[in-house]
């Protein structure tokens, strides 16, 4: 097997393959959508693409992104010598996608002892949106404003301590990238009561016909009062009138799979994501 770099005539052919297996491939998707395959452009998701297989039948696509970020959809799995080829001299900082997929490379870039301050493998769940249930309640969504901002950083800051394990600093700092990102692709949503937001959800990948929700945060003090179902449920029935069909999502707890369940979501298989302790720095292949 070897790889090839993307080129941006190749975006319609790379799409295709990736639709087939759409539920893992997401981000990979949304970003080729947003940036094309050859990872033009600043913003962080912005994600550089390598090919197998011929043009006219891929096997395979492993993406970079700006951020550190490895995605793949490697079917049927990849030899080490043409992956530590393609990366070489790449700095690491975490792989996402299926979870069978993701253990494989990880052992082909003999990476799978390296610490990590994530380790995760979490349920995948779909859902086809004629089929959403809209949970019941008296709050209701609205886009963040300005006078968010803290509010806002914080919680984000919060989940990615939570759910991620990053360091609070690390957090904070994260936070404030992904606020820029969530804002600048309208996304994310506050849920509301009388008194003010009790609750926050976004799409972290998206597509006109597909969506996959991430960042639902409730504040401790706000938790078990089922907001977090009825942010997502609202969310997802935007997007529905806008012309969605489908969302997934990964799952971080059996709250979450019960809260998720609730509102129509089935699970679909398992998605890994692994976040390393310190940044992996890919050496160069020794001349033979």
């Amino acid at each position: 097997m070897t790889f090839r770099p993307a080129r941006e005539s190749d975006a319609p052919a790379i799409d295709a393959f990736l639709a087939t297996r759409r539920q893992t491939s997401m981000f990979l998707r949304s970003n080729l959508a947003e940036c094309g395959p050859c990872g033009a452009g600043d913003m962080q998701f912005t994600t550089r693409m390598w090919l197998s297989g011929p043009d006219s039948g891929l096997t395979g696509v492993v993406g970079l992104s700006k951020a550190g970020w490895l995605l793949l959809q490697l079917p049927g799995g990849a030899p080490a010598v043409p992956l530590r080829q393609i990366l070489a001299g790449a700095t690491l900082h975490g792989v996402n996608g299926d979870a069978d997929q993701v253990a494989a490379l990880l052992r082909s870039l003999d990476l799978h002892d390296v610490p990590r301050v994530m380790d995760d493998v979490q349920p995948l769940y779909s859902l086809d949106l004629a089929d959403l249930v809209i949970a019941a309640g008296e709050t209701w969504l609205r886009r963040p404003e300005p006078a968010d901002s803290a509010l806002l950083a914080g919680w984000r800051a919060r989940f990615l301590t939570e759910i991620m394990s990053m360091p609070p600093a690390m957090a904070l700092l994260q936070a404030n990238r992904d606020l820029e990102t969530y804002r600048a692709n309208d996304r994310l949503r506050l849920l509301c009561d009388a008194a003010g937001p009790v609750a926050m959800t976004a799409f972290n990948a998206a597509l006109p016909d597909m969506v996959q929700i991430g960042n639902v945060f409730t504040p401790p003090d706000n938790r078990g009062r089922g907001f977090a179902r009825r942010a997502v449920s609202l969310h997802l029935n935007e997007a529905r009138q806008a012309g969605v069909t489908e969302a997934i999502l990964a799952s971080a707890s059996p709250a979450a799979n019960r809260a998720y369940e609730a509102i129509g979501f089935r699970r679909c298989g398992s998605y890994a994501i692994i976040h390393f302790a310190e940044p992996q720095s890919m050496e160069p292949l020794p001349c033979p």
